[in-house]
């Protein structure tokens, strides 16, 4: 019977394959209209594939550095993201986002937290930043009743992911501490949730001809 582990090893190999194919799938169709989902699926794949050589190699001080990276890229990237397909997001809002990603960037790289003790709470913020761009979308829609059906579902999958991502971040050592045998299928279930968010992106990126940019 495949362990916990397993599963999410073979989830990490299959989210590698799907970016891997998106970005092959947009080599194809052009990539000048889809630039930024492009530098965003490119900068993914490479976080995802190195952070499964170290965790093949079991290089957990370079995962931890990875997961800083992830943070700050995963931000900046979606905020552009949200900018450019989504909503309007005033000038002054981007700045604050970047330089505030910029900050714990250089802090977390300065101080890495051994990777048994990781709180994941500077985590938190970058999360709640991204929901609410997500739940501004969602208002937008509500308020002009109607939306592109693949925008919607890329801004649903991306409220889950980043919700429990939140969630992840703020009750992990609880977790840890005291339902130990509830984070795997919890991270399991995260690892799902991502390859889905992934999914969608690829299919916004391939449909993006006959989306019109807010």
């Amino acid at each position: 019977m495949l362990t916990y582990n397993s599963l999410s090893l073979y989830l990490q190999i299959i989210i590698n394959v799907t970016l891997l194919t998106g970005l092959i799938l947009f080599v194809k169709k052009g990539i000048k209209p889809k630039t930024v989902l492009f530098l965003f699926l490119s900068g993914e794949s490479v976080l995802e594939l190195s952070d499964l050589i170290s965790r093949m190699m079991k290089l957990n001080t370079f995962n931890t550095y990875n997961y800083s990276l992830s943070q700050f890229f995963s931000l900046i990237m979606l905020t552009e993201i949200y900018n450019t397909y989504f909503i309007r997001i005033p000038h002054l809002v981007r700045l604050t986002v970047y330089v505030y990603a910029t900050v714990c960037l250089i802090f977390n790289l300065m101080y890495v937290q051994n990777i048994t003790s990781v709180t994941f709470y500077s985590n938190i913020i970058s999360t709640v930043i991204i929901c609410s761009f997500a739940a501004v979308y969602f208002l937008n829609v509500i308020r002009k009743s109607r939306a592109d059906r693949d925008l919607l579902i890329v801004n649903i999958l991306a409220f889950l992911f980043f919700s429990i991502e939140s969630l992840i971040s703020t009750t992990f050592n609880f977790l840890i501490s005291n339902h130990l045998a509830w984070v795997a299928p919890i991270w399991l279930f995260r690892g799902v949730l991502l390859w889905s968010f992934y999914i969608a992106f690829i299919n916004l990126g391939c449909r993006i001809g006959k989306i019109r940019a807010c």
